[in-house]
C-alpha cells in the first residue's frame, strides 16, 4: 500500500504518498517541505500541522482548511456488537458510492474515497435491503508498516439514531485489532463523532489541519 511514496527530512517528518489520483502530503515540521512541494503533481491534499501548513502558504494557496483531530487507538478492547456487517468488497463500489452521495448536499460525506481502497484494505456495511445504508473503511491499509488508518465511515441520514455507525465502525477495529498503530482523522466541529470514537477506545493525538494546495509561481 506505500509502493508509491516518497519521504523527506530526518527529524521532520514529510511524506507524499502517490497511490491515488491526488498526491497526499502529511508533514509534522517544516524542514523539508520545500523539498517534498518539487516532487508532487498538484493539486496537493494536505494533512499537515499548523507549522507545516504556515510554511506551505509561502509556496502556494491553499483552500478549504479545515481543523482536524488525530486520534489513535488505545489497544482497549472494543468487541464487535452483534449485527447485519458484511465484509464489501469490489461488488460493492457502486453502493459505497451511492450511501457517500447521501451526504454530499450536506458536506458530510467522506471526501476521500477512491475504489481501490476496498479491494487494497478493510471496509464493512450495513444493508437494508439492496441498500447500503451504513459503511466504515481504511483510508490506508499498511500492515507490513504495522499501522492502518481507519475511515469513510458515513451512515445515511435516514438511517441515524440506530448505532450503525459504532456497528461498522467496531467490525473494522475488530479486523485491525493486531496491527501496532490503528488511528483516524476528524473533523474538530464534530462533537457526535468524537465522542463515538473516544467510546470505541480511541484518544485524541494532535490537531492537524486538511487542506488543499494548488501551485502558484514562487
Amino acid at each position: 500500500m506505500f509502493s508509491k511514496t516518497q519521504w523527506f527530512g530526518g527529524s521532520d517528518l514529510t511524506l507524499v504518498l502517490h497511490d491515488y489520483g491526488t498526491n497526499i502530503l502529511f508533514a509534522m515540521g517544516t524542514g523539508s517541505i520545500r523539498e517534498a512541494l518539487d516532487h508532487v503533481t498538484w493539486p496537493v491534499h494536505l494533512q499537515v500541522q499548523e507549522d507545516a501548513w504556515n510554511e506551505i502558504t509561502r509556496h502556494a494557496t491553499l483552500t478549504n482548511q479545515r481543523l482536524m483531530w488525530r486520534m489513535g487507538w488505545s489497544g482497549r478492547s472494543s468487541a464487535t456488537p452483534p449485527g447485519p456487517t458484511v465484509r464489501l468488497s469490489a461488488a460493492d463500489v457502486p453502493a459505497l458510492q451511492e450511501l457517500y452521495a447521501d451526504g454530499q448536499a450536506t458536506s458530510e460525506a467522506p471526501d476521500f474515497f477512491h475504489p481501490s481502497m476496498v479491494t487494497d484494505g478493510v471496509f464493512f456495511g450495513v444493508y437494508d435491503g439492496t441498500a447500503l445504508v451504513s459503511a466504515a473503511g481504511t483510508h490506508l491499509f499498511a500492515p507490513d508498516e504495522d499501522a492502518v488508518a481507519i475511515g469513510n465511515i458515513y451512515t445515511m441520514r435516514g438511517c441515524r439514531g440506530r448505532g450503525l455507525g459504532r456497528l461498522v465502525t467496531s467490525a473494522v477495529i475488530e479486523a485491525v485489532k493486531n496491527i501496532g498503530t490503528v488511528g483516524l482523522n476528524v473533523r474538530a466541529g464534530n462533537p457526535a463523532a468524537i465522542h463515538l470514537y473516544e467510546s470505541l477506545g480511541f484518544v485524541r493525538h494532535c490537531p492537524f489541519y486538511e487542506g488543499l494546495a494548488i501551485a502558484r509561481i514562487i
